[in-house]
């Protein structure tokens, strides 16, 4: 006795298309945060930040990413997929850890070869024109209200001094996070939490 074998029918029309555009298509990795080199409680040196502030961003890893073909001839069913769009670049950043006396926005004598040389940095002619945030941050002790003026204050102290050591007052702007950043959430209280984040926003 035969048996009859029945071709297997492949379905056509644009759903089928759009199932196999989406069971193809690639996973596109989120961008947008700053890439900071988190220097702890480490002295940069005058060439490490310029280094890392020059770094304009992430490379993309989304470039010329086009949705692939399951089987021969899948293509010809398939509407074309453009190609992706290039991931934003995200801004390059440092931070550092400039200490100040407790709840002072004065810098303690102990930051004072990480701020010389963060000045020295951003008045180099490799970062000539370039424009800066300096964000201060706190620790998570004491109320949210008076550590984002402290924070607030110590920004601006740290751009006082960057402009009274060469860098031009017009390249920064200052932004107070008080504790809503922590970089070691886990510990509220620990010292990687008190810093000071320079951000590269633009030219």
């Amino acid at each position: 006795m035969k048996t009859s074998v029945r071709p297997r029918v492949f379905p056509s029309g644009p759903l089928a298309a759009a199932a196999l555009a989406c069971a193809a298509a690639f996973a596109i990795p989120h961008a947008g945060h700053a890439q900071s080199g988190n220097f702890g409680t480490e002295t940069p040196s005058v060439n490490q930040i310029i280094d890392q502030l020059k770094a304009g961003g992430g490379d993309d890893a989304t470039a010329g990413v086009r949705t692939r073909a399951l089987r021969p001839g899948a293509s010809s069913q398939a509407t074309a997929m453009p190609e992706a769009a290039p991931a934003p670049a995200a801004p390059a950043a440092i931070s550092m850890q400039i200490q100040f006396a407790f709840g002072s926005d004065q810098i303690a004598e102990s930051s004072r070869r990480s701020i010389d040389n963060l000045a020295a940095a951003l008045a180099s002619d490799e970062l000539k024109g370039r424009m800066f945030t300096v964000a201060g941050h706190t620790d998570g002790v004491g109320s949210a209200d008076y550590n984002m003026r402290l924070s607030q204050r110590r920004a601006a102290s740290v751009k006082t001094y960057l402009v009274g050591h060469g860098v031009d007052a017009a390249r920064l702007r200052t932004v107070g996070k008080g504790p809503t950043e922590l970089l070691n959430p886990a510990d509220p209280r620990a010292a990687e939490n008190r810093r000071v984040e320079i951000i590269a926003t633009g030219s």
